[in-house]
């Protein structure tokens, strides 16, 4: 099987660019918004298929493809996970909707559901066709879309790290953002998705924390949840990853409803 990796780098200050292009990848440095940067990317392919995915994304299976090919019908056009997840399925607002770290496309049949956004260029408005990756949280506005064209998609399941007995964290202060469950959550605010019952990859979502940040500090990502705990979750997937030896959550349904936290 052929196929084509592009790395679309939003002219960053760390050495993810070059990490990307010394190991053979195509890098494209351009400094746009993220529909923008996620249509630029679907422009440039011409494979039958095309998987758009977010850095902090890890694929965990050989059979991801075959996985995600075998849900496309003439009518099921994208593949992707349910956006209710972010540890443990804290955003009721994405039940639904698909999320936009992975997003598996029957790439022709996809471009059905373009439509044209006019944006300024020097001065004047121009028209160009586009998927609508312009709505809140990115792409929410897609399942309207798909079914003014005729078509579906197929919602992966998503699913939240396992439970340890002792706490992996306890904030020093009072995030904006927390919850006592989240102290026990292996993997953190990370989540698996899986298809008939495999792991297909991992979202770890934040992963930006600085490496070097104490596990004392009271500094916040945007959102309210301290760096800290950003930090140390990402390291212990990190650790557990390269040693081979992550612990995958149970694949079975849960009838669980996302709750903000």
């Amino acid at each position: 099987m052929r196929s084509r990796i592009v790395v679309m780098d939003n002219a960053s200050t760390d050495h993810s660019a070059e990490i990307a292009h010394d190991l053979g990848i195509e890098v494209v440095v351009q400094q746009s918004s993220q529909a923008d940067a996620l249509n630029k990317l679907f422009s440039m392919s011409q494979a039958a298929y095309t998987l758009l995915i977010h850095a902090d994304v890890i694929l965990l299976s050989a059979r991801w493809f075959d996985l995600c090919k075998g849900k496309l019908t003439k009518s099921v056009v994208l593949v992707s996970p349910e956006d209710i997840g972010c540890g443990p399925y804290t955003r009721p607002f994405g039940a639904g909707m698909p999320e936009s770290s992975f997003l598996f496309f029957d790439t022709d049949k996809l471009k059905k559901t373009k439509f044209t956004l006019w944006k300024q260029r020097f001065s004047l408005p121009v028209p160009q066709r586009v998927l609508d990756f312009y709505g809140e949280h990115v792409t929410h506005n897609i399942p309207a879309r798909l079914t003014k064209a005729g078509l579906t998609w197929f919602a992966m399941n998503v699913h939240i790290s396992d439970a340890v007995a002792e706490p992996i964290y306890h904030p020093g202060f009072s995030p904006r953002t927390w919850s006592e469950e989240l102290t026990h959550l292996r993997y953190g605010l990370g989540n698996f998705y899986s298809i008939d019952g495999v792991i297909t990859h991992y979202h770890n979502w934040f992963d930006r924390a600085h490496r070097n940040i104490p596990l004392n500090s009271t500094e916040e990502h945007r959102c309210g949840i301290p760096l800290a705990y950003i930090k140390l979750y990402t390291d212990a997937f990190l650790r557990d990853y390269t040693a081979n030896r992550l612990i995958l959550p149970p694949t079975a349904p849960t009838d669980r409803k996302p709750v903000a936290l």
